[in-house]
Order: C-alpha cells, then sequence, then structure tokens
C-alpha cells in the first residue's frame, strides 16, 4: 500500500468520524473501490490506526475546554471523577450480565 492511499484514507476516517455515519463503512467501502482488500490483516490495523488518530485529533482540539470544565476545580474533578467510576462500574455490570446470559442462553440451544 502506498502512503498516498494512507492519506487518502485517513481523511476519509476524519472527515466521516465527525459526522453522523458510520466512518468504518466509507473506510471499507473506499479501500474496496481502490483495490484492497478490506479483511486483510494489515487493513484491519491500518483501520484500528486511522481510528486511533482521529482519537487523539479529538482529544488534541478539545482539551482546553474539557480541561476547564472536568479538571477546572477540585469539586468538580470530584463530580465527574463519580460520574466516570459510576458508568465503569455500571456497564461492567452490564457487559458480565450479557457475557452470562450469551453463554448459559448458547449451552442451553445447543
Amino acid at each position: 500500500m502506498e502512503l498516498l492511499q494512507i492519506l487518502f484514507l485517513a481523511v476519509i476516517q476524519g472527515a466521516a468520524e465527525l459526522l453522523r455515519v458510520s466512518s468504518s463503512a466509507h473506510v471499507i467501502v473506499a479501500e474496496k473501490l481502490m483495490g484492497l482488500d478490506p479483511t486483510a490483516p494489515q487493513m484491519t490495523l491500518l483501520l484500528v490506526m486511522l481510528h486511533t488518530g482521529t482519537m487523539f485529533a479529538v482529544i488534541v482540539h478539545f482539551w482546553r475546554t474539557w480541561r476547564s470544565t472536568y479538571f477546572g476545580s477540585l469539586p468538580a474533578f470530584r463530580i465527574n471523577a463519580r460520574y466516570v467510576v459510576s458508568a465503569t462500574v455500571a456497564t461492567g455490570i452490564v457487559g458480565l450480565l450479557l457475557l452470562q446470559f450469551i453463554k448459559y442462553g448458547a449451552a442451553k440451544s445447543a
């Protein structure tokens, strides 16, 4: 794969990521149109790296706003930290329950 192809896919990823559409689907369609195999392991790695690059770009862009909002004072930090911990614990519990449901549901149907 050439650098120009990677840059083209990166532009598609970056533009589509902030829209209400699937950026992954756009990149995969572009890969197919360019004659690349989206199922190849190196293409999966590229897609992950494109998403990682987009994530870092968003963090850099919004960092000042987030820092002043979430870390501006100790009380604000504590409140937001509680929200993050609560959401993480709740997500973990739901995930574990779903995992058990899927395991036992699959075992019963097999």
